[in-house]
């Protein structure tokens, strides 16, 4: 008997291969965005903490710009639940005869070690090792010079500036190599790192502290309670260090006069030698002018007495004379030699006090040292670290709202498709019932029948959802971001619940719809299931637009109605790819404009040239002739900070550029400001500052509110929100001068110029960004090219895996098209047969059913885009980053390519079903089992 169930059942396989295969399909497509979205994400991460574990990286990292003395490091080494702490050096320099910017830091022993990719790390004070993404460029054992620039005391902190290549390494926080973040030196954009002994430093202090903590070990670095317990380490450590600012300034300026003591009293020295030479020379004169004179008289007295002088004597007159006159041009020629020993040593005085006096006045400027505690994605050079959890966490977010919204069109159509197979054997199960067999032995052929076309299809799912998808997404970035190959993990928790949903689709309705069935006697069961009674429709009572139609039209609209359950399940299905496609389309648009919108037609400066504090007068002529140069189009002098501000999903420090122009009327032709929504033109004015949209979003305040940001000196400061700006990448905050002075209380000065090149190439750009870096009065240059490198990798992994969704949808389209027309032409082959008996041409009978499915496909297609938009609304929300705002203004191309993959899918199918109709046996189908 249970031979007999089994060879029925697998018949009844072969003869509904296609429905068998749809339902494979269904809960594939459905099993591979599910299970691949949401395993890419922690395999990200998982490769990430390992990546960290492996090279310690540090969970903290201070920086001070004057860097950090014996009384700092103890206030950091007393610091609670830490485990470990190493302190190092760091400088900015140039590959030498280039405009390359390089930070060389000082080989670590513990915490934030480097990935050897090549050789071995430098262990001699002339070895180096460079970072990998230079190892097409340099050979072990060449050797490479850097060229730095002098610190305030005129020093700098390498002993050496030329070192022979011992490897390639990669960094446990630099994890990019297209952008490396900002920097002092070259272009302002750092290209490159290495790592050096430290012994190749010449420094006193050193320049950074890495911190790792006890309770953070084993935590996802990426998680909730690792970002939370790194917060509240990093506020700890900034309260410690926040008193220290005015002690280090202090001590600074002990040590600078220290070492200035020894050349002011050399050069004291060297005075009071020049005074007492001089002395010497004045006495040496008076005693042969006194000489002199006595000689003189003596000859006036022997004249006078008119005596004749012995021999003797006169010998001894004229041998006077001529000791006289011998001193005399010794002291001429003492003279002379004093006076260019003299003329040298005061040059030697001046140009000394010269750069003491500089020196001093430097200090006298000197601001409070600036005590930065960064994560691991706020560290300088830290950028890579914050697209690559940017990535993940964006596979994290879609994972939230695809695959679930996917999963459930795929359900109803699997539903639909797993009650048209027991109507299908309804006649098979009646004679199985008429014979004997127990209800749920014919029942479990329907489960088994289920559980098997959805439990193939789903493991095939979830292992192209563990493999493809975390390959995809790694395929992305990978060219850009220094991590090791993304690791595949298997995820049970989450391919159970696949299965589970699979079963629920494909199971559950089996055996739902077949109890239903079975509860009818085997002479019920022997009938066909009589077709869905027609009714009088809506339509019908509207007889200006009912008399109106044809006779085939009518059908069509009876048609609809008659089978309700099918006319939701296209609609719904087709909405479902619809919507997918829509939201997939628009996501792709948004991130692709983006770029285009921000740098050509809201900001037209390409760079902003700071200036140093302090700037001398010398300084600022030269940079003042720099901008006045050919090559430059336009500049205007604005004041510029960067401010800080906590907020976002991770609660990290949120940049910020302040942006205060002399003149408000000029800054129109560097930055275009205006309201998205109204797009009304914003003006700057005394009555508030105006801000970016995504800052606006991440602050959660409007026009007329309040926010607080902090400025470089740590300073909380109050602003009122007058208006809110369109800008898709940074945050800014710009304000007029009156505002700036209410804000800041001081006087406005500024301190930077927004610059326009004729010339405006990236090439060019680079450039003449490392000209304005090579003059002593530059502290910066900020392109606007670093920040759209920023996020081009998190736009082209977007990119990929809305491409993925795509096609993932348009595969959705076409297994719910082609299922619910086979089911349409299934349910009604007797009907179909009927008309073609009575003389309906073959293109007549396909479209009198097809009619159907091209009016719910396009209803279909107008609700997606309903839900699409609501779905790319929700995607805008979620997803981007905290720094970037999507454009959200939707493009003709969004609403067209859903059309045009739906409705190519649909004419398709139409010739498919137009030829199946074609080939039609109608006397078969139209024989009865009475």
């Amino acid at each position: 008997m249970n031979n007999v169930i089994l060879k029925d059942f697998w018949r009844s396989i072969k003869h509904t291969k296609g429905q068998f295969i749809s339902i494979m399909g269904l809960m594939m497509i459905g099993a591979f965005a599910l299970v691949g979205l949401m395993v890419t994400g922690p395999d990200m991460r998982d490769t990430g903490n390992h990546y960290a574990q492996k090279l310690n990286t540090a969970d903290l990292t201070v920086i001070c710009n004057y860097g950090l003395d014996h009384k700092d490091t103890q206030k950091i080494k007393q610091t609670k639940g830490l485990q470990d702490v190493e302190f190092g050096y760091m400088t900015d320099t140039v590959i030498k005869h280039s405009h390359e910017s390089f930070r060389i830091f000082s080989e670590p022993k513990l915490v934030g070690k480097y990935e050897v990719r090549q050789g071995y790390l430098p262990a001699k004070q002339n070895e180096i090792a460079l970072a990998d993404h230079y190892s097409s460029r340099y050979k072990i054992g060449q050797k490479i010079s850097f060229t730095e620039k002098k610190n305030i005391l005129g020093t700098t902190l390498l002993k050496r500036k030329s070192f022979k290549i011992t490897g390639f390494v990669r960094s446990s926080q630099i994890l990019s190599n297209v952008n490396l973040g900002q920097s002092n030196s070259g272009t302002g954009e750092l290209k490159g790192y290495a790592v050096v002994s430290p012994k190749a430093f010449d420094h006193t202090v050193y320049t950074t502290a890495n911190l790792r903590y006890k309770d953070l070990r084993g935590l996802d670095s990426y998680g909730k309670t690792y970002t939370s317990n790194v917060k509240k380490h990093k506020k700890d450590l900034q309260n410690v260090l926040k008193n220290s600012a005015h002690q280090r300034k202090q001590r600074i300026l002990n040590s600078a006069q220290e070492k200035l003591a020894p050349q002011e009293k050399k050069i004291q020295r060297a005075e009071q030698k020049i005074k007492d030479a001089n002395q010497q020379i004045n006495a040496a004169e008076k005693q042969l002018a006194t000489q002199k004179a006595k000689l003189n008289t003596q000859i006036a007295q022997v004249k006078n007495a008119g005596t004749n002088l012995p021999a003797t004597a006169r010998m001894q007159l004229e041998q006077a004379q001529q000791e006289i006159a011998a001193g005399e041009q010794k002291l001429q020629q003492e003279k002379r030699q004093f006076s260019h020993q003299s003329a040298v040593a005061t040059k030697k005085i001046t140009a000394g006090k010269n750069k003491i006096n500089n020196i001093k006045s430097k200090l006298k400027k000197l601001e409070l040292p600036n005590y930065s505690v960064y994560n691991r994605r706020e560290v300088p050079g830290g950028e890579g670290n914050l697209v690559y959890t940017t990535v993940a966490q964006v596979v994290e977010d879609l994972a939230k709202v695809f695959p679930i919204f996917l999963y459930f069109v795929a359900a109803l159509v699997t539903f639909t498709t797993m009650n048209r197979f027991i109507d299908e054997e309804r006649i098979n199960s009646g004679t199985m019932k008429a014979l004997g067999y127990d209800d749920y032995v014919i029942i479990n052929k329907f489960i088994a029948y289920g559980f098997i076309s959805g439990t193939i299809g789903t493991i095939l799912g979830v292992y192209l959802g563990h493999t493809l998808m975390p390959q995809i997404v790694y395929h992305a970035y990978y060219k850009s971001i220094t991590i090791p190959p993304i690791e595949l993990h298997f995820h049970w928790q989450i391919s159970l619940i696949a299965l589970l949903l699979s079963w629920i689709s494909s199971v559950l309705p089996a055996y739902l719809t077949a109890k239903n069935e079975f509860r009818e006697k085997p002479a019920a069961l022997l009938l066909p299931k009589p077709p869905a009674a027609g009714s009088t429709i809506l339509l019908e009572k509207i007889p200006f637009i009912w008399n109106h139609l044809s006779f085939t039209h009518k059908v069509t609209a009876r048609n609809i109605f008659r089978y309700k359950k099918r006319m939701l399940m296209t609609i719904f299905g087709v909405c479902g790819a619809a919507t997918m496609l829509f939201a997939g389309f628009a996501v792709k648009n948004s991130i692709t404009n983006m770029n285009n919108r921000q740098f050509k037609d809201l900001i037209h400066y390409n760079m902003i040239v700071a200036e140093k504090p302090g700037i001398s007068d010398q300084q600022e002529k030269s940079l003042s002739k720099k901008l006045q140069a050919g090559s430059i189009k336009s500049e205007t002098p604005i004041y510029y900070e960067s401010l800080s501000k906590t907020a976002g999903k991770t609660g990290d420090t949120q940049d910020i550029t302040l942006i205060a122009p002399s003149s408000g009327k000029v800054l129109k032709d560097y930055v275009h400001l205006n309201n998205r929504k109204t797009k009304q033109t914003l003006h700057l004015s005394n009555k508030g500052v105006i801000i970016s949209e995504r800052l606006s979003t991440l602050l959660n305040v409007s026009e007329g509110g309040y926010i607080s940001i902090t400025d470089k000196d740590n300073h909380v400061r109050k602003m009122k929100v007058a208006g809110i700006t369109e800008m898709y990448m940074g945050h800014f905050v710009f304000m007029n001068k009156t505002e700036y002075q209410r804000v800041f209380k001081r006087n406005f000065k500024s301190n930077a110029y927004l610059v326009n090149l004729k010339n405006s190439s990236r090439k060019n750009t680079r450039k003449m960004a490392a000209q304005f870096m090579a003059l002593n009065g530059v502290a910066g240059v900020v392109q606007n090219t670093a920040v759209s490198q920023e996020l081009d990798v998190v736009v082209q992994s977007l990119n990929l895996i809305m491409l993925v969704l795509i096609v993932v949808a348009g595969l959705l389209a076409i297994v719910i098209q082609y299922n619910l027309t086979n089911i349409n032409i299934a349910e009604r082959i007797r009907e179909l047969s009927t008309i073609k008996v009575l003389g309906f041409y073959n293109n007549e009978v396909t479209m009198y059913i097809y009619r159907e499915t091209i009016l719910l496909t396009v209803i279909g297609i107008l609700v997606g885009y309903l839900t699409g938009d609501l779905l790319y609304r929700y995607i805008l929300y979620v997803v981007p980053p905290d720094n970037v705002m999507f454009n959200p203004a939707l493009s003709t191309s969004s609403f067209l390519w859903p059309l045009g993959v739906i409705g190519i899918i649909t004419i398709v199918l139409g010739f498919i079903v137009n030829r199946k109709l074609k080939n039609l046996d109608m006397l078969e189908a139209l024989k009865s089992v009475d």
